[in-house]
C-alpha cells in the first residue's frame, strides 16, 4: 500500500522572384547582373506527423509545407550548374526535376551544400544561389536523432555543467544538442523555441552560441555545435546557475524548433524517454478525476474560501503533476479542460460489515432505517462476512433501493475481509442510514460488527496506517466511495482539508491491493501548501503509475532528489523532483496499454503550428 510521503513541512523583394527566408539580391561583379540568393532547411523533420519526413513526401502540402520556400513567380526554364541533389523544385506541391520547372517554383532543402543555377524567363536570365544548410539534433554520445522517427525528451537528471568541448559526450540522457551544417564558413544566426501541445510559445533561448566542429561526410564544408539543450518543468530548474542559458521549459505533446530568419528551420517533438527497457516511450494521457471536499455540507472547501479560488488551486495542482510526470511521456492534459468538482462530505449511505476484524457471524439481527424505512436482517451463526452483507443487501433493494456490494482486502491482523454497502435510491441519489433506534446498536452479533460509513472532516479524515493501509479506514472508503464511477482506469484525486493527527500530507490507494478503493490520490491543504518542495500530488500518482506501496529509499539508497523519496523536502533543482528511466519503463508496464489496470492511454501527436 502507497503510504505518506513522510514530511513534516515537503518577405519578399521587389522582383519578379518571391523569395522567403532571408533572402538577398547581389550584384556580381564585372557584369552588374542580379542574383538572387536564398537560404534554406534542409527539410527533415515531419511537421504534419505522418511518420514521413517532410522533404521525402511525395506531395508537399499542408504543414509538410512549411519550411518550403517561394525561388521563383514564373520561369520557363531552371538551369542548375550545381548541387542539384540538394534541393527540389516543387510545383503545386509537387516535386520536379530541375530543368522542367516551370511557373511559380518553390524550393526545398535535401541535404547541406549550395545550388547554384539560372532562372530563365524568355530572353531574361537571373542566376541564384540556394544555400541549403542543414539543422539536426545530436544526443549525448553523439548520435543524430531524427525528428521522423524520435523525440526529444523532458529533463530526468539534475543540473550538471556541460562540456566545455562542443564535440564532447555528456551523460545527460535527455539534452540534445543543434547540429548545423553547410557550405557557408559563417555559423549562422539561430535560436531555439519551445511549444505546448496547442502550438503555444512556451520559451525562448535567443541568440544561440555555436562553436565550431569538425564535419562528418555529407555534412557540407562547416559545422558548428551547441551546448546540450534542456527541456525543463519549471524556472526553479532552468534558471539553475549550472544550466542557465541552456535550459527553456517543455511539455509533453509539445515540440522544440530551431528559427532564424523569422521562420522555423527544423523542429522535433517532445515525448518520453528516447531509450527505455522498453523501447521509446511516447506520449500517454491518464483520464483524472478531481474532487475538493467542503469541511461540511454547504461550507468552505478544504482550500481557497471559495469554489473559484479552490478549483484554481487544484488546476495549478493539475498542471505541476502533469508537467512532472512529462520526464515519462506522460500527462493530465489541458487542466482547463478537466472538471473540479468541489463536493459536499458523503451522507452517511455506507453500511460497513467486518470492518478492520473480519470475524464470522455469532448469530444476531440488523435494525437499520434507511430513508425512513426499517429493514430488520435475522442471520445464524457460522455465516462470513460476505454471507451476512448479502442478506442484507437483498433486504434493501427489496425496498426499492439500489445497493452496491463491495468487498474489501483483508487487513493484516483480520480473520477475513470486511464488506461495504453502498446503498442508493434508483435515481442515484444518496440514501441516509441510520440506527432503527438510536439508543439501540445497529447489529445484536457479538462479533460480526456492524458499522455506518460517517465521514466528518471537521477533525480531519481518519487515514490508514500500516495495519489497515491495505483497506483503508471506514471513513476513507465511506468517502472515496462516495465519488467513486467505478471505473478503475480513471484516477481519482481527492482533496480534504486535513488529515487527522498530523503527520501526514498525502496517501494513496493503489491498483494491486485485492481491495474495492483502488487508483484513489488524497491530498490535504498541506499537500498543496507543500507544491515544489515535496510535489506531493506527483508523487502520490506515481505510488499509483508505478504500482509500489513503499519508497525506495525504504529498503535502498536514499536519493533526495529522487519523486518517489519518502522524506526529502526541497524547493531548489536538486529537490524531489526526478523519475528515472527505470521507473517510467515500470509505468509503462504496470499502468501502461497491456496492464491489468491500464491508466495510461496512448494519445497520438497531431501537427501543431510554429
Amino acid at each position: 500500500m502507497a503510504r505518506l510521503r513522510r514530511f513534516w513541512a515537503r518577405g519578399g523583394i521587389g522582383l519578379a522572384l518571391g523569395i522567403l527566408l532571408a533572402p538577398s539580391v547581389s550584384f556580381a561583379a564585372p557584369t552588374g547582373e542580379e542574383r538572387v540568393v536564398v537560404v534554406v532547411a534542409a527539410d527533415r523533420d515531419d511537421d504534419d506527423v505522418n511518420g514521413v519526413a517532410d522533404g521525402a513526401e511525395t506531395v508537399v502540402r499542408g504543414r509538410a509545407a512549411d519550411d518550403v520556400v517561394a525561388l521563383v513567380d514564373g520561369a520557363t526554364r531552371i538551369e542548375v550548374d550545381k548541387g542539384a541533389e540538394c534541393a527540389r523544385p516543387l510545383v503545386s506541391g509537387h516535386p520536379t526535376a530541375w530543368p522542367s520547372a516551370r511557373g511559380a517554383v518553390k524550393v526545398q532543402g535535401v541535404a547541406p551544400c549550395d545550388v547554384e543555377g539560372t532562372v530563365v524567363r524568355g530572353a531574361r536570365r537571373t542566376p541564384f544561389t540556394v544555400h541549403v544548410r542543414a539543422y539536426g539534433f545530436r544526443g549525448g554520445a553523439g548520435e543524430d536523432v531524427d525528428p521522423t522517427k524520435l523525440h526529444a525528451s523532458m529533463e530526468r537528471t539534475a543540473p550538471a555543467s556541460a562540456p566545455a568541448d562542443a564535440a564532447a559526450s555528456y551523460d545527460d540522457p535527455d539534452a540534445l544538442r543543434i547540429h548545423v551544417s553547410g557550405d557557408e564558413s559563417a555559423p549562422p544566426a539561430v535560436e531555439v523555441q519551445s511549444y505546448g501541445s496547442a502550438g503555444n510559445a512556451l520559451d525562448r533561448l535567443e541568440h544561440l552560441p555555436l562553436a565550431a566542429v569538425a564535419c562528418r561526410a555529407g555534412e557540407g564544408a562547416h559545422c558548428w555545435s551547441s551546448a546540450p539543450i534542456r527541456l525543463v518543468v519549471d524556472d526553479t530548474d532552468r534558471l539553475q546557475a549550472l544550466v542557465l542559458g541552456r535550459s527553456l521549459r517543455g511539455e509533453v505533446g509539445g515540440g522544440l524548433a530551431v528559427r532564424g530568419g523569422g521562420r522555423k528551420l527544423q523542429a522535433i517533438r517532445i515525448e518520453g524517454p528516447r531509450s527505455s527497457a522498453v523501447g521509446p516511450i511516447g506520449r500517454f494521457r491518464v483520464q483524472a478525476r478531481p474532487f475538493v471536499f467542503r469541511v461540511a455540507a454547504g461550507g468552505a472547501p478544504a482550500f481557497g474560501a471559495t469554489e473559484e479560488r479552490a478549483i484554481g488551486i487544484v488546476r495549478s495542482e493539475l498542471a505541476l503533476a502533469s508537467s512532472t510526470w512529462g520526464q515519462c511521456g506522460v500527462t493530465l492534459g489541458p487542466p482547463a479542460d478537466i472538471a473540479v468538482k468541489v463536493v459536499d462530505p458523503p451522507a452517511s449511505s455506507l453500511l460497513s460489515f467486518g470492518d478492520d476484524a473480519g470475524l464470522p457471524a455469532s448469530g444476531g439481527q440488523l435494525h437499520l432505517r434507511a430513508d425512513g424505512k426499517v429493514v430488520a436482517v435475522t442471520w445464524s451463526a457460522g455465516l462470513d462476512v460476505a454471507a451476512v452483507a448479502g442478506k442484507v443487501a437483498a433486504a434493501l433493494e427489496s425496498q426499492g433501493l439500489k445497493v452496491v456490494v463491495s468487498p474489501n482486502a483483508r487487513i493484516g491482523p483480520g480473520a477475513g475481509p470486511s464488506t461495504d454497502l453502498l446503498v442508493h435510491r434508483r435515481s442515484g441519489a444518496p440514501v441516509v442510514l441510520e440506527a432503527a433506534n438510536r439508543d439501540e446498536p445497529l447489529s445484536t452479533d457479538a462479533t460480526l460488527e456492524v458499522r455506518l460509513g460517517i465521514v466528518d472532516l471537521s477533525d480531519g479524515l481518519q487515514h490508514f496506517g500500516d495495519v489497515d493501509a491495505v483497506a483503508g479506514t471506514l471513513e476513507e472508503r465511506a468517502l472515496v466511495k462516495s465519488i467513486d464511477d467505478g471505473d478503475p482506469t480513471t484516477l481519482d484525486l481527492v482533496f480534504v482539508p486535513f488529515f487527522g493527527g498530523g503527520g501526514r500530507i498525502g496517501e494513496s490507494f493503489i491498483g494491486s491491493d485485492a481491495s474495492s478503493v483502488e487508483n484513489v490520490v488524497l491530498l490535504d491543504r498541506a499537500g498543496v501548501r507543500a507544491r515544489r518542495s515535496s510535489f506531493t500530488l506527483a508523487h502520490e500518482m506515481g505510488h499509483v503509475l508505478l504500482d509500489i506501496p513503499g519508497h525506495p529509499d525504504d529498503y535502498g539508497i536514499d536519493t533526495p532528489s529522487s519523486l518517489m523519496d519518502s522524506d526529502a523536502a526541497d524547493a531548489s533543482a536538486f529537490g524531489p523532483r526526478r523519475i528515472s528511466v527505470e521507473e517510467c519503463a515500470r509505468m509503462i508496464r504496470e499502468s501502461g496499454p497491456e496492464a491489468r489496470t491500464p491508466l495510461l492511454k496512448p494519445w497520438k501527436l497531431g501537427p501543431i503550428r510554429y
